[in-house]
């Protein structure tokens, strides 16, 4: 029913021009004004979400709390980067440079990197990015499910690139991994891409102990975060994983998976574990939003990331086992 009050002018509602007379109200004129509101807003949404957030590089550092930890590896600092999707249009190969330089610049004794290296399964000479990080501090990768996408020739293609910048790639394998000149140990088991099933982590896992060692602390290695739910209760001091993008464009505040999610379940991106610290089984876990994109050239409420994690002694024992702050101490 079209409102007849005095803000209607006569002609208008005498002739029966009823747009007119929508457009001529005051109310009529309130929703003009918010509809194109909302189009000015979502033009600026998108234009940040094109132009400057895939830019916007955020370094997360934390101290995670290890029990029992050796004082040889007190202070150890581990870098992760994931997800760079070399070759996607809104990539910005700037970003990935400066993620590298970053982590080069921040001291680390270790360096994961999760996957998803090139966005077609084929190499692509844009990813020849990790020479510095290698002759800093030994830089271990797996792969993900876009450097499977292609054929097994152009994921080994991947794999001697990779290598041939000083990269260590494991693909279903461990590692005993010499920290501080030797005097401290850090057990790297690292499966490749689960998401398109070649994980295998019993063979990853094949010649360790089954249960955590105090001297020497173990850390996986998975491109989808959900792989740490095969993890033995309490094995792994960290999980580290990617494949999510932190939701790349992000409509919900929360770090838990929830329908909100959109991006994520139609860009197949989905996860128990979106983005930030999670405890598994009492298995710590952090999934990074990663670098590059996938899918859209945006990224919204999900930056692209580098974190910095630094190994200290004890857990906070007020904390449940399962509770992400028993572990992770966020640095500000």
């Amino acid at each position: 029913m079209i409102h007849r009050g005095r803000d209607v002018p006569r002609r208008w509602r005498d002739q029966g021009n009823l747009p007119a007379a929508i457009l001529g109200s005051d109310w009529g004129r309130r929703v003009v004004v918010a509809a194109a509101s909302a189009l000015a807003l979502g033009a600026v949404a998108g234009s940040y979400a094109y132009a400057i957030e895939p830019r916007r590089l955020q370094v997360v550092r934390y101290r995670l709390g290890i029990a029992g930890l050796p004082h040889a590896l007190n202070g150890v600092r581990i870098a992760h980067l994931t997800d760079f999707h070399v070759g996607m249009e809104g990539t910005r190969r700037s970003t990935l440079r400066r993620a590298v330089d970053r982590v080069c610049r921040e001291g680390v004794d270790l360096a994961a990197l999760t996957g998803d290296f090139t966005h077609e399964g084929v190499w692509n000479p844009d990813a020849d990015l990790f020479r510095p990080l290698t002759k800093v501090c030994p830089t271990f990768a797996v792969l993900g499910n876009h450097d499977h996408l292609a054929n097994e020739v152009a994921t080994q293609g991947i794999v001697h690139r990779l290598r041939d910048q000083g990269v260590q790639v494991l693909r279903n394998q461990h590692a005993d991994v010499p920290v501080r000149q030797g005097t401290g140990r850090i057990l790297i088991v690292a499966v490749d891409d689960p998401r398109l099933g070649y994980d295998n982590l019993g063979r990853a896992m094949a010649g360790t102990p089954p249960t955590a060692e105090q001297d020497r602390p173990a850390i996986l290695l998975g491109h989808v975060p959900d792989i740490v739910e095969q993890a033995p209760p309490g094995r792994f001091a960290l999980t580290l994983a990617g494949h999510t993008h932190g939701g790349q464009l992000r409509f919900s505040p929360l770090k838990r998976f929830t329908p909100l999610e959109v991006p994520m379940i139609v860009g197949d991106l989905d996860s128990h574990y979106p983005r930030g610290t999670h405890v598994v089984r009492g298995n710590p876990l952090f999934v990074n939003n990663g670098l590059g994109v996938s899918g859209v050239p945006f990224r919204f409420m999900a930056p692209p990331q580098v974190a910095v994690f630094t190994l200290v002694p004890g857990v906070d024992e007020e904390k449940d086992i399962d509770d992400p702050e028993r572990y992770f101490f966020e640095e500000k």
